[in-house]
C-alpha cells in the first residue's frame, strides 16, 4: 500500500511538473502566434520564420554531415512535432479542427523552403564561397528575434512600437550582434579566441551605458513593458532577466556565430567535393 501512494504522488508529481513546462513554453511563445497575413484557412504568423528557420539550420546539419536522403529525413523531422501536437489535442482536448490539416501542410512546406533556400546558398556560385556573411546574418537575427519577442518591447514613444514584434528593437539588435561578430571574427583572426570575446563583448558594454543614457535621460525613450530597477548609472531600466541579457548578449551572437561558421564551413567543403567528384565523372564520360 505504501508503495501504491509512492507510486500514486511520484505520478501526480510528474503530472504538474509537465502541466507546469507546458504551461511556462505556452505562456513565453504566445506571442508567436501574431498572425500577420490571413485568408479564410491560411495564414502566416510568426511561427512561419520559426519553421522556415527550422528547415533551413536542420537541413544545414544533414548536409554538413553528409546524411543520406536528407530531405526524406528532414521531412520527418519537421513532421514530427506537429504529429504530436495534433495527437496531443484529440488524447487531452478531443477535438480536431479540420483547418489545423492545412496549416501543418503549410509549415511543413515553409520548412522545407527554408531547407531549399539553404540549398541554392551553397550551390550558386556568387554566395557558395562566402559562409561566413551567411552565419552572420542568421546568428544576429535569432538572437534578436528570439529576445526581442520573448521580451515584448514597448517603448514610451510610439513610433518606436510596432504590432507582432516590435520593429525598433529587432532592428537595434540585429545591427548590433552582426557588429558585434564582425569585431570578434576580425579580432579572432589577428589575435586569438580569447580577445575574440572580451574585447567585442567590452567595447559592447561600454557602447551599450553610452546609448543608453542618451535614449533615456536626453531623448526620454524608455522600456515601459517590464520592470523600473536600473542595472547600474540610473540607466537600462527593467526586469533581472533583462539585466541579464543586456550583459552578457556577446556571448549568445559569437556562439551561435561560432556554431553556424562551423557547420556552414562543413558544407562548403562536402559542396566543393561533390561538385570536383561530379566534374570528374563527366570528363571521364566525355573521354570515353
Amino acid at each position: 500500500m505504501y508503495s501504491l501512494y509512492c507510486n500514486l504522488f511520484q505520478a501526480l508529481l510528474k503530472l504538474k511538473i509537465m502541466d507546469t513546462i507546458f504551461q511556462s513554453i505556452t505562456e513565453n511563445s504566445q506571442w508567436l502566434y501574431s498572425v500577420i497575413f490571413k485568408y479564410k484557412w491560411f495564414y502566416y504568423d510568426l511561427w512561419s520564420f520559426v519553421n522556415l528557420w527550422s528547415g533551413g539550420i536542420i537541413f544545414a546539419f544533414l548536409t554538413a554531415y553528409k546524411v543520406k536522403r536528407k530531405w526524406i529525413i528532414l521531412l520527418l523531422i519537421l513532421a514530427l512535432p506537429k504529429l504530436v501536437d495534433v495527437a496531443f489535442s484529440i488524447t487531452i482536448f478531443d477535438f480536431f479542427k479540420p483547418e489545423r490539416s492545412i496549416n501543418i501542410l503549410n509549415d511543413l512546406l515553409i520548412g522545407m523552403l527554408g531547407a531549399y533556400l539553404m540549398h541554392l546558398y551553397f550551390h550558386w556560385k556568387l554566395t557558395k564561397k562566402h559562409p561566413k556573411w551567411l552565419a552572420l546574418f542568421i546568428s544576429s537575427i535569432t538572437i534578436a528575434f528570439i529576445w526581442v519577442g520573448t521580451y515584448r518591447y514597448n517603448y514610451s514613444i510610439p513610433f518606436f512600437n510596432s504590432p507582432f514584434i516590435n520593429w525598433w528593437a529587432l532592428t537595434a539588435w540585429t545591427v548590433s550582434g552582426m557588429t558585434i561578430i564582425f569585431v570578434s571574427s576580425y579580432i579572432k583572426t589577428k589575435i586569438n579566441y580569447f580577445f575574440g570575446v572580451t574585447i567585442p563583448w567590452l567595447i559592447y558594454l561600454i557602447m551599450l551605458f553610452a546609448v543608453e543614457y542618451i535614449a533615456y535621460h536626453l531623448l526620454s525613450l524608455r522600456e515601459v513593458s517590464g520592470g523600473t530597477t536600473p542595472l547600474v548609472f540610473d540607466i537600462i531600466h527593467g526586469t533581472r532577466i533583462m539585466h541579464i541579457y543586456y550583459t552578457t548578449a556577446p556571448l549568445y551572437f559569437i556562439g551561435l556565430f561560432f556554431l553556424l561558421s562551423y557547420i556552414f564551413k562543413k558544407i562548403r567543403f562536402a559542396t566543393s567535393g561533390e561538385a570536383k567528384l561530379q566534374s570528374a565523372l563527366n570528363g571521364s564520360k566525355s573521354q570515353l
